[in-house]
């Protein structure tokens, strides 16, 4: 059975003809951006202009779905735990005991959860976009050394086939009859072990056997090399960066002073 899942999602678009250099720098942009203000309608507008641009740089819905699945625990968490921990504001709606529902804490729980939303996906912009090569290429054309930019282009390649090996590791476990996550907490935790065993000895193998890919195609370290296809900023990576520094510094300005 194979475990592979890639994030990256072949298209001809306007995005993905983008250099990764300029999709790293709307990475940090919107990091940075979002980082600075914690107005909600930020939040919500950028989410929004993220989910238009990869709609039209043709993600399938399906990949957009995804995401959202695995995103919405967090979100959800993030509603509920933020005005309990962080109560807030003179409009009390609900008390009991220290627990304190304001106003203000739901709106502003609602507004962390949409930044991180708006963050997880702009850093989805890039790798929904870039194929692994690509994104080498452009970490090390950055000044990155190749094997880091390796390693950390890997890293993300194979963080959801982890969670593939997961998802298939603890279904066919329960269709064996083995029940997860019932009865008391430590039992809770006891009916994962199996499972947990199972995807660190499958996460070896797939170790070993990328360590032999890689060993065939006769890696290196430290030795210099060469690409069919130099990276080179178009037209419109020329038009974008500029922007992005520009708004970025026009908003920061806004933002604290």
């Amino acid at each position: 059975m194979s475990f592979a899942f890639d994030l990256y999602v072949d298209r001809a678009s306007w995005l993905h003809r983008l250099d990764p250099r300029t999709k790293l720098a709307f990475v940090v942009f919107s990091s940075i951006l979002l980082l600075s203000f914690s107005h909600l309608l930020v939040s919500a507008i950028f989410l929004l202009g993220i989910h238009g641009i990869l709609w039209s740089s043709k993600v399938p819905a399906s990949r957009l779905r995804w995401a959202w699945q695995r995103m919405w625990p967090i979100t959800v968490l993030i509603l509920v735990l933020w005005p309990i921990f962080y109560p807030q504001g003179e409009e009390v709606l609900w008390q009991v005991w220290r627990i304190r529902i304001t106003t203000q804490g739901l709106w502003q729980g609602l507004s962390m959860a949409l930044r991180v939303d708006a963050l997880a996906f702009a850093f989805l912009v890039l790798l929904f976009s870039t194929d692994q090569a690509r994104l080498v290429r452009g970490l090390v054309k950055l000044g990155l050394p190749y094997e880091w930019g390796l390693t950390l282009a890997i890293a993300l390649r194979y963080l959801p086939t982890l969670y593939g090996i997961y998802t298939t590791v603890s279904e066919a476990q329960q269709a064996r009859g083995w029940v997860v996550g019932e009865g008391s907490f430590i039992q809770r935790i006891k009916s994962y072990l199996p499972i947990l065993v199972a995807v660190i000895v499958t996460a070896l193998r797939l170790a070993d056997n990328l360590s032999l890919a890689l060993a065939a195609r006769g890696f290196q370290p430290g030795a210099r090399r060469t690409y069919l296809r130099e990276l080179k900023l178009g037209l419109a990576d020329r038009i974008c960066l500029p922007l992005f520094a520009v708004s970025l510094i026009s908003l920061l300005i806004l933002r604290f002073a």
